[in-house]
């Protein structure tokens, strides 16, 4: 299971060294929200635990427990099919959910985290850090909603010079 969680990040580490059982931060998503992964009875017990500290967590409707050690079965055949395809050098930087970090230049090396990325943790609050210290300055999400401008307005929101924006959302 998973599910969604507005809390700081230290109370969401602190709440889950108390669950028996399997759970872990499968997504760093803002200094405020992130998404926990992890064993079904584990994961419904952060969701009270959370709940009960008077911090919204709710269940997300996915097949699996992303980005978790539970789905690291598929790593490998992920890679085999990595290692058939025609994989060319980044031309333009691109940061890697994985590290938080730009992607190496070695088409084995981003073949390497592409394959842990399935059962690693996606860092999407160092992501945006790095591609700030790069020069971005403007985010656009281009979608049916707004999620991600507002993790882009958490994380980022202490600098004057940062443009977040959406498209497309259904009201407008």
């Amino acid at each position: 299971w998973m599910a969604a969680v507005m809390a700081p990040m230290d109370v969401v580490e602190a709440t889950l060294k108390e669950i028996d059982g399997y759970v872990v931060a499968a997504n760093i998503n803002s200094y405020n929200q992130a998404v926990v992964g992890g064993a079904s009875k584990a994961v419904e017990q952060a969701i009270a635990i959370f709940n009960q500290k008077g911090f919204q967590a709710q269940r997300l409707p996915v097949s699996q427990a992303f980005h978790t050690k539970i789905v690291a079965s598929a790593s490998k055949p992920l890679r085999k099919v990595l290692d058939r395809l025609t994989i060319a050098p980044p031309r333009i930087p691109l940061v890697a959910n994985v590290t938080g970090e730009i992607y190496p230049t070695a088409v084995e090396g981003i073949k390497d985290l592409l394959e842990q990325q399935v059962a690693s943790p996606v860092q999407w609050v160092k992501g945006l850090e790095t591609l700030y210290a790069e020069g971005v300055r403007t985010f656009v999400e281009v979608g049916p909603k707004k999620a991600l401008k507002g993790l882009v307005d958490d994380v980022l929101s202490s600098k004057p010079d940062v443009w977040s924006l959406f498209t497309n959302h259904p009201k407008n």
